[in-house]
Formats: C-alpha cells, structure tokens, sequence
C-alpha cells in the first residue's frame, strides 16, 4: 500500500513538473485582457462580419456575478445564453459601419457562446457571434469603414482581417487578408507591446475592374502561431487532490517561481544593487529589505483581488497597474535624488550645511614646512580608511555616511513589491474559485518570499562584492569614491524611466 502512495505521489509531481514546463500565458497581455477578433468578408450585395470576443479569466471572473443568476457558483449553459443575448444588442451597436459615407446597419444572423478552462482552472468565456450588412448591387468603386468600438478601455488583442468572395476585387485596405490567430484560437509568442491594436479598417471594393495604381489586398508576413499554453504559478492550485505533500511540494514550486519571477526584467535588482554600491549597508539591512517586499506584494496581491471581485464596477485592475507603477517610479526617483545629493555632498568633503569645515573657525590651513606639497595634510594608513584623513588634527571622511538610511529602505521595498504579478492575482482569484483559500494565501505568501529572497540576495552580493573592491587597491582608487556618487544617479534614472514608461 505504501508503495501505491509513493508512485501517486511521484506521479503527481511528473504531471507537475510537466505543467510546469509549459511558460507561456494563454493571452499575449496576461490574464486581464479582453480579445476581439474581426473578419469581414465582401460579397456582391452583402458584407459578413464574423466577431469573436475572448475574455480571460479575470474579465470572466467579473462577468460571472451577472451570468450567474442562481448563484450555485456553476456557468450553466442557460445562464450562458441569457448573458449572450442581453449583451449582443448593445455588440452590435458598437460596431460602426458606412459605406460611401452612409451608416449601414448591422444584423445579428447567429452567436454562440461557450466557457474554456484557463489558467488555474478559471473559466474563460469566448462568443462568437455571425453578423451582415446589406451592400449596394453595383459595379462602381465603393468605400467602406469598419470600427469596433466595444470594450475600448479594455487592454486585448483586437485583430481585424477583410476576405473577398467569388470575383469580388477589394483593393487599398489599411487591413490584412490574412489572420494571426485563427480565431483567437492560438496567439502568436509575442510581448506585451506587439500585441495588435487593429480597431479600424478602411477599404474599397468592386465586382469591375480595380483603378490603376490601386493598392490590392495583402496578406500578413513573417508571424508564427503558437498552441495556447498555461501559466505555472497558477496551475499550483488547480491539483485535482490537495494531500500535506502536494502542498509542500507546492510551496517549493511556488518559493521557486517568484525567485524566478524576480529576474525577470523590472523587479528592482538593478535599483538593490545600485542603492547597496558604495554604502554601509548591512546583511541585517538585506533581509529588511526583502521582508518589506514580501509584504508589499502579498498585500499588493490580496488588494487588487478584492478590486477585481467587489470593486470592478469603479475601477478596472489593468487600469490600476500604470498608476502603481507610477508611484513605484516615484518612490525610487525620490530615494535616487536624495541619495545622490547627500554621497555628492559626502564626497565632496562638505557638510550637511553645504560647506568644507576644516578646524574650529572653518579655515583651512596648512604649514609650508610640514610636507613636499606644503600641506599638514595626514592620511590614514588603511585601505578601507582611504578616503578619510586629518588637517591639522581634524579628521574627516570623504565616504558616504556609516549608516544606512531605515526610511529609504522601506521606500526601495516598497516600490520592489507594490506591483503585484498577474499570475499571483489569477492564482488568488482561483483559490476562491475552487474553495481553497487558505490554500491560494500560503501559495501567495511563498511566492512573493521568492521574490524577495532573490532581491535579498543581489543586495547580499553587492555588500560583499563592494567590501572585497574596498579591501583590494581598486578600493583606494577614485573610482571607488566616485562609484556611490555615480551609482546614486542611476537610481534616480531608473525612476524616471519607470515613471515615464508607466505614463
């Protein structure tokens, strides 16, 4: 018997393992966004219009109080097909069409509606929808305008496509002929600022011949189609059977991926480091450091899922992101500049008054017979004292101050862990989905603990690197006085870039 658990066990962790592997998201923008596709086909006297909409599970998540009616926690096809025919009128409105100039209405033939698993098991919703629009019967040159002015404020991919039938020649469209994702059935791998934004289209059609110097349709080049895959952290939760060893396996896994997560681009190493270079800090100061991320983000995590649940209706979570990155910015702009003017100061040899004070009346001095410069001027004789010396008996430093400023660590913490990560977002929102709360926290908590411990360590490597540099005779160089200096104004840009790229 006990060998039948040891291979279960062993099993779930290759299924796992296996789950694990799979890295990408199944929406090019994550787990917020809303897709459309759109299709438009020409024919002699009819324009077809098919329209898909992809929700993914977050946007499904704040859908589903008003599918579900009865409130079983169940998407119940008859809820599902009430859902889609209270909201395909106002669809269709939505989609603006004209030909020659004059609206053209648009009539509903067809639409289905279905639920998908998504990441973590969270369902995703996906209409489709099969629409037309009377065209006029002629032969002469005509122009349409299409635009899908549903969910604008929405973050998605919008793909908008135009097909001709039979001898229809349709020339000079600003869209393609040629679709990327099948429906929105495979997205292509591509980041999150090549995602399409295709809105609007304009073309003109004829059944004659097409003008001279008229542009013919074109297709699209150079795009791969990948499956649909899942997101890692997410799936920790989706475990059919939740046993003592699945969940500490799941913690490891989960400690492991927000370890990863943290060297990904734009968590804050580069801002660790640079704040560690040249200063006092601690190991003591590290591990602040990495508790106040880890609590940031945990609490970061729990807020935005409570928006996305209860408060949806004021403000949209994708639309919170920007503006916590924009505060993180600033954080790390304020900590940059502060630091930068007091290690100019500290470097410079002045006080916090701004000025050099060397003896009791501020002058300084020097005997013409005390040294070959003519400078009573005595230096330290230890590596790590390089840059401290005496004038006439007053000692003073050129480092930066012995300690390590508590406030700016909180703040650099802080900004560390103030945006929370999608996936730990989806992996909440399902452990209330599944009933599993407790379970969904502690995966939460082990994966910003993660994180943390990554920015923990590059801020350990720094404070040893730069004492091994002090030690060594780079330490007495004036590189080493002016690195703090230096290091100080690449935080501050650092938060400028944040700020800048948040707007």
């Amino acid at each position: 018997m006990g060998l039948l658990m040891r291979k279960s066990f062993y099993l779930k962790i290759g299924l796992l393992i296996v789950v694990f592997a799979l890295t990408a998201a199944a929406h090019p923008l994550g787990n917020f966004s809303v897709n459309q596709y759109s299709r438009l086909e020409v024919e002699k006297s009819k324009l077809k219009i098919r329209q898909v909409l992809d929700l993914a599970e977050i946007p499904t998540v704040q859908a589903q109080a008003e599918i579900d009616e009865n409130k079983n926690g169940a998407l119940e096809q008859n809820e599902l097909d009430a859902y889609a025919e209270r909201i395909t009128p106002e669809f269709a409105r939505n989609l603006f069409l004209s030909v020659n100039n004059n609206p053209i209405a648009v009539t509903v033939e067809s639409k289905e509606i279905t639920v998908e698993s998504g990441a973590a098991e969270l369902p995703t919703l996906k209409i489709k929808w099969n629409l037309s629009a009377q065209l006029p019967d002629n032969n002469s040159v005509n122009q349409v305008e299409f635009e899908n002015k549903n969910y604008a404020e929405r973050l998605g991919w919008n793909e908008i496509i135009v097909n001709r039938i039979n001898d229809i020649n349709v020339f000079d469209s600003t869209a393609f002929g040629s679709a990327i994702t099948d429906e929105l059935k495979a997205y292509p791998q591509e980041d999150l600022n090549a995602a399409l934004a295709e809105r609007r289209a304009q073309f003109s059609y004829t059944s004659g011949a097409i003008p001279e110097n008229a542009k013919v349709l074109q297709n699209r080049d150079g795009h791969v189609n990948v499956a649909v895959q899942k997101d890692r952290l997410a799936e920790l939760i989706a475990i059919s059977e939740v046993t003592p060893s699945i969940i500490f396996f799941g913690l490891l896994v989960a400690f492991g991926l927000g370890a990863m997560h943290a060297m990904s681009p734009g968590h804050g190493k580069a801002v660790v480091g640079a704040y560690l270079v040249g200063s006092k800090g601690t190991p003591k100061h590290a591990v602040f450091l990495g508790l106040t991320v880890t609590i940031t983000h945990t609490l970061g995590v729990f807020a935005l899922g409570f928006i996305t649940l209860f408060a949806s209706s004021y403000i949209l979570p994708e639309k919170l992101m920007p503006f916590l990155s924009f505060v993180s910015g600033l954080l790390v702009l304020y900590i940059g500049l502060t630091m930068f003017k007091t290690r100019l100061f500290s470097a410079l040899g002045w006080q916090n008054d701004g000025h050099h004070h060397h003896g009791d009346a501020g002058s300084h001095s020097h005997s013409a017979d005390e040294n070959e410069n003519g400078q009573n001027h005595s230096h330290a004789e230890n590596a790590h004292d390089a840059f401290t010396h005496t004038h006439d008996g007053n000692t003073h430093s050129h480092l930066p101050p012995e300690t390590v400023s508590w406030r700016s660590l909180l703040g650099l913490g802080i900004s560390g862990g103030l945006l929370p990560c999608p996936s730990a977002l989806v992996l909440m929102l399902s452990a209330i989905n599944l009933g599993r709360i407790g379970y969904g926290l502690v995966l939460t908590f082990a994966f910003s603990l993660g994180l943390a411990a990554t920015l923990t360590a590059v801020g350990l490597i720094f404070l040893y690197g730069g004492k091994i540099f002090s030690n060594s005779q780079l330490g007495e160089s004036r590189v080493m006085k002016t690195l703090p200096v230096f290091s100080a104004f690449v935080i501050a840009c650092l938060g400028a870039v944040i700020c800048y790229t948040s707007l």
